[in-house]
């Protein structure tokens, strides 16, 4: 395939979600990218649409992907969270001058999935189509379009809920949540478990 567009990713992304947006900008599904590559294991067809899942590319498939969205590899490697571990976890194998490729099950490692803001997708290429992001609960906000981003596999269709009318407040707690972290950290409580009772109560304050 010869490069001609350029796709640039949005910090967090998933690889694999990445993956997606350079084959759409092509008129081309995920797979047609995938195989060009080996894959060292196996995955399920109908997880190969899941949110959750990730896939690790070796270095020779790194720079492939490079060339087809026109974004140096040290910048795909900043942005997206598990870029490093791809040549890292296929090591050793030899692909006769093909990339390798491996799926994982990317929350177990670099957190929980959210829909990325489809605006900034946009504006980075592959038009409005779906993005997803590594992004912790209390760090979610796209301050720039006023979107909270929701989990996928909510029970709902929706990607996002607009809140430009609480954006600043919403931006304050984020940048007072650093704070919060080492404050718990100090007291040797994790972060999301300060998190998750400060929602439950916020939770239980609603449903009142």
């Amino acid at each position: 395939m010869e490069a001609v567009l350029r796709v640039v990713p949005v910090v967090g992304e998933t690889t694999w979600s990445f993956v997606h947006r350079v084959a759409a900008t092509y008129g081309l599904d995920a797979a047609d990218l995938t195989g060009e590559w080996r894959s060292a294991n196996w995955m399920q067809h109908k997880d190969r649409g899941c949110a959750g899942g990730e896939v690790l590319l070796d270095a020779v498939a790194q720079e492939q992907l490079a060339r087809w969205c026109r974004v140096p590899a040290g910048h795909l490697a900043r942005a997206l969270p598990s870029w490093a571990a791809g040549p890292q976890a296929l090591a050793g194998r030899d692909g006769d001058g093909r990339g390798w490729m491996r799926w994982r099950t990317g929350v177990l490692e670099w957190g929980p999935v959210v829909f990325g803001c489809g605006l900034c997708a946009a504006r980075r290429g592959a038009g409005g189509g779906r993005v997803w992001v590594y992004g912790p609960q209390w760090r979610r906000l796209c301050v720039r379009h006023g979107r909270w981003p929701l989990e996928p596999g909510g029970g709902h269709p929706l990607r996002w809920v607009e809140v430009a009318g609480l954006a600043q407040e919403l931006g304050r707690a984020q940048r007072r949540w650093a704070r919060v972290a080492r404050a718990a950290q100090e007291g040797g409580v994790a972060p999301r478990e300060v998190f998750a009772l400060a929602r439950a109560v916020v939770c239980w304050w609603w449903e009142r």
